[in-house]
């Protein structure tokens, strides 16, 4: 496993004796002993930051003295002493062990499937180290999961810095953030330990990620379109559109099917216009440009028909936003080499067979039956109020 454990300023200054201790940053004490315990089952990387300054260091312009190097203070506190030699023990004079050298050539020397923050204290040194590590994997794209329990940080007590309610701000941003919380008294059914990334190809990739729940571990194979998949980091944007374009031509509508060829089936099937939403698309930006490039069709109106559903979750990740939209047929089509795809007008009458009789994909099925029958729903509507005209 490819997994770090960081343990912050676990020293005597800040838990025992000091200007800025708090003994009941202790609490947290046997909950990181279990952390180190498994790390090392783990056979993980266990890094513990000690906060050591010269006694003339520039942060005691802004805290009292504290963690003088060499002093009681500086030292570990000596209930994780007998893990010290299963550690590798970085001394910082900073608050943000993030800017260590050492932490530096730990992070470019390999990536980490997963790495748990535990120690304190939670509002100062916790948070610069979490939030600067988001910030760096989000920016370089790696896809590594931060971690925090509740349970094994903490701060110090304060007539204007209360404990309890800086901590609860602490987690409620980490989460705001992206970072994995688990809080007190809560445990985790579904934690991801680790990824491994299988392939390397340029529209879809196959990861294994192992998840561990109260009844042990487990593997799955997954797809994904994603720089960084959605079981590691939630997206809020669709992978792709799936668009149903249709015409009036003579007061009937007319549907635009696609009969496509599909690789993976070694066959033709029906549907409707779709394709991925490039990096720099919105939704609607993807729909004009697949509809231009499939049937030639310029967009005359865009209606957002459903929200964005996942296609296939119990194998991959892809989600697609579903539209509507009504379009003038003004030029050819614009396919890259590798698609095979002939533009079949219908109305709505043949579509309804060709959905009962022919092979589709799924999305595009469902929704040619839902614009189907709104198609029925409004025909029935204007029957009605045509008759109301009458009697009157």
């Amino acid at each position: 496993m490819r997994n770090m454990l960081v343990i912050v300023d676990m020293v005597n200054g800040f838990v025992k004796e000091g200007a800025l201790a708090d003994k009941g940053i202790e609490r947290t004490i046997p909950f990181i002993i279990e952390k180190i315990k498994k790390a090392k089952q783990n056979n993980d990387l266990i890094i513990a930051f000690r906060d050591c300054h010269d006694e003339d260091d520039v942060e005691f312009l802004s805290y009292p003295k504290h963690c003088i190097k060499g002093s009681y203070e500086s030292q570990l506190i000596d209930e994780l002493k007998p893990y010290e030699n299963d550690m590798v023990i970085i001394d910082k004079n900073t608050t943000n062990g993030f800017n260590t050298p050492q932490m530096t050539k730990i992070l470019n020397s390999k990536v980490f499937d997963h790495i748990e923050i535990t120690g304190c204290c939670s509002d100062i040194c916790v948070s610069d180290l979490a939030g600067s590590l988001a910030k760096h994997f989000a920016k370089n794209k790696i896809a590594t999961q931060i971690y925090v329990d509740e349970n094994c940080i903490d701060t110090f007590n304060a007539p204007k810095h209360n404990a309890d309610e800086i901590n609860k701000d602490v987690i409620d941003n980490f989460e705001k953030i992206g970072i994995n919380v688990t809080r007190k008294g809560q445990k985790s059914k579904h934690t991801l330990t680790k990824v491994k990334k299988l392939t390397n190809g340029k529209f879809l990739n196959l990861y294994e990620a192992t998840f561990e729940n109260e009844n042990g571990e487990k593997r799955y194979e997954i797809v994904s379109r994603k720089d960084i998949p959605e079981f590691i980091k939630p997206s809020l944007k669709a992978d792709a559109v799936n668009i149903v374009p249709y015409q009036y031509v003579d007061g009937k509508v007319i549907v635009y099917l696609i009969k496509e060829f599909r690789y993976p089936i070694n066959d033709y099937i029906y549907g409707v216009p779709s394709g991925l939403i490039d990096e720099n698309e919105n939704a609607e930006e993807s729909v004009r440009r697949e509809l231009k490039e499939e049937i030639g069709a310029d967009v005359i109106s865009i209606k957002h028909s459903d929200t964005s559903a996942y296609t296939t979750a119990g194998m991959a990740d892809e989600s697609i936003d579903f539209y509507q939209a009504l379009v003038e047929i003004n030029d050819k089509q614009h396919l890259e080499g590798s698609e095979d795809i002939t533009v079949m007008p219908v109305d709505l009458e043949q579509l309804e067979v060709l959905l009962n009789s022919k092979k589709f994909g799924a999305q595009g099925k469902l929704q040619l039956r839902i614009f189907l029958e709104q198609q029925k729903i409004k025909a029935l509507e204007q029957k009605i109020a045509e008759l109301e005209g009458k009697e009157r």
